[in-house]
């Protein structure tokens, strides 16, 4: 995986806004991670409590050494009460929180016929509830605000559909509706929910995938019209966008990031 790359993100205005990003560590979450740092906002950086530490520390160091400040904190998204510590100890260290991103999430690779309830309700739980009480939980901090922005990560698999990725769409798409439905309800307050949709983007937890024989030719040759799949890198212009005033009467949209795929 690239790195980030070196652009100057300084002109979509975040200095000194405070910013939480679920699923930090790695991947698509610290490319975004960074480049909020880059475009100088202070940066949350939510990770799953159990696990090495090492990829979080990373991150924060990279953060610090921009000149913003970085916090770590450690929940469990799929926990209710420690989405809300979350939103609450940002609250605590930083006084507002300004930008939510909804990174976080999970996927199985299961035929349809052989999806466990289990695999359904993990896949639903990380997916889907995670993204409405972490919106939830922000929300009720933006409200009094008079601005906030929340950017969920979705998925081209939300418009389109894909074999053994049906409880993965249904999660994903969902998460593209409740951007629309929670837009209704806090957009007149300042508070603005839209979605950023990748393809498939090349992290270390897809590397399995696209290591397969014959894989990138499918994906790049006939899948996708840029002719390539994404890098982390390339959702950070479009989370920035939509964190950004130049993104004030962009509402519950989703923004494909798929490189065409969905053109089809």
């Amino acid at each position: 995986m690239k790195g980030v790359r070196s652009m100057d993100y300084s002109s979509f205005g975040l200095k000194d806004r405070i910013a939480v990003v679920t699923g930090a560590s790695q991947g698509i979450g610290r490319a975004i991670a960074l480049g909020l740092a880059q475009a100088g906002a202070h940066v949350v950086l939510a990770k799953y409590p159990h696990g090495e530490m090492e990829d979080i520390q990373k991150v924060k160091a990279e953060i610090e050494a921009l000149g913003r400040k970085a916090l770590i904190v450690l929940a469990d998204v799929n926990d209710v009460a420690q989405v809300q510590a979350l939103m609450e100890k940002t609250k605590a260290e930083f006084g507002r929180v300004d930008i939510l991103v909804n990174n976080a999430g999970w996927t199985g690779t299961t035929l349809a016929l052989d999806v466990t309830e289990e695999e359904y309700d993990k896949t639903m739980t990380a997916t889907l509830k995670s993204v409405f009480f972490a919106s939830q939980a922000a929300a009720r901090i933006m409200i009094p605000q008079g601005r906030g922005r929340i950017i969920n990560i979705g998925s081209n698999f939300g418009e389109i559909a894909f074999k053994k990725r049906s409880v993965y769409a249904a999660a994903k798409a969902g998460v593209h509706h409740l951007s629309r439905a929670l837009s209704l309800e806090w957009a007149h307050e300042g508070v603005l929910v839209n979605v950023v949709a990748p393809c498939i983007t090349e992290t270390e937890s897809r590397k399995n995938i696209l290591e397969r024989p014959g894989y990138k030719e499918w994906a790049t040759q006939e899948m996708i019209p840029r002719g390539r799949w994404n890098q982390p890198e390339d959702l950070v212009g479009a989370v920035l966008f939509l964190s950004s005033d130049f993104a004030d009467m962009v509402v519950g949209h989703v923004l494909m990031v798929d490189g065409g795929w969905t053109i089809h």
